[in-house]
């Protein structure tokens, strides 16, 4: 009887400390140099993050290589480190030549299985997207399928989101803040991308601070459902 016992309490133990494995495991984040700190040039004419995309463009001449840059002064953990630091100034409201610029990263993905991802981000006093509604100032949690194209988009608009107001006085530098989105991958899924994006912006005609930044990012599956009946 003891020995039946003690099997199935083996058994039990060895179960309950798989559920807890499996859930830390799928708890890290998943992306590849998350906290932006690694740079090299790439579409850019300066440094942005490491094996992240990073694109700009302009409404009326097109791609565009100095929307956005690895800078020391846009970092909010590490010391030494680096932040991204987009450009909204690069853009001409009296032309109407006004920039977008976007930094994103995609990892594989499974149908059915939450996501979460985490983004630090602030903004100058004087950045236009503070006070222009039709400059977008977002973070996406985006679901891909095999063709690459975008099958569901989970998107917070950092200036209006009723968890914080970017650029808001939060004891460092630019405001920076630390948003969430959550979102469960849709049939069909094959990847999951984290994506950082500004449009339409221009430079502020009353001048001053004028930055948009963002840092430290992560990339995690929350422990799924079915896990704890493993």
């Amino acid at each position: 009887m003891l020995r039946h016992f003690g099997f199935h309490a083996a058994l039990l133990g060895g179960a309950f400390a798989l559920t807890a494995w499996v859930g830390s495991a799928r708890a890290q984040n998943i992306l590849t140099n998350p906290d932006m700190d690694n740079t090299s040039v790439s579409t850019q004419v300066l440094a942005t993050p490491t094996n992240w995309v990073a694109a700009a463009s302009k409404t009326i001449s097109g791609p565009f290589n100095d929307g956005m840059s690895s800078e020391g002064f846009a970092n909010v953990q590490q010391p030494g480190g680096f932040g991204l630091f987009f450009k909204p100034f690069q853009g001409n409201a009296q032309t109407g030549d006004k920039i977008s610029a976007s930094i994103s990263q995609d990892n594989p993905a499974t149908p059915g299985f939450p996501y979460k991802m985490t983004g630090w981000a602030g903004a100058g006093a004087s950045y236009i997207g503070l006070t222009d509604p039709t400059v977008s100032t977002e973070f996406h949690l985006q679901f891909l399928n095999s063709s690459n194209a975008v099958i569901a988009d989970n998107a917070l608009n950092l200036v209006v989101n009723g968890q914080h107001v970017l650029g808001s006085p939060d004891g460092n530098p630019f405001g920076y803040f630390n948003y969430t989105l959550t979102g469960t991958a849709p049939a069909g899924t094959t990847a999951v991308r984290v994506l950082a994006d500004m449009a339409n912006a221009y430079g502020n005609p009353a001048g001053g601070d004028q930055a948009f930044v963002v840092d430290a990012f992560t990339l995690s599956v929350p422990e799924h459902a079915s896990l704890p009946l493993i």
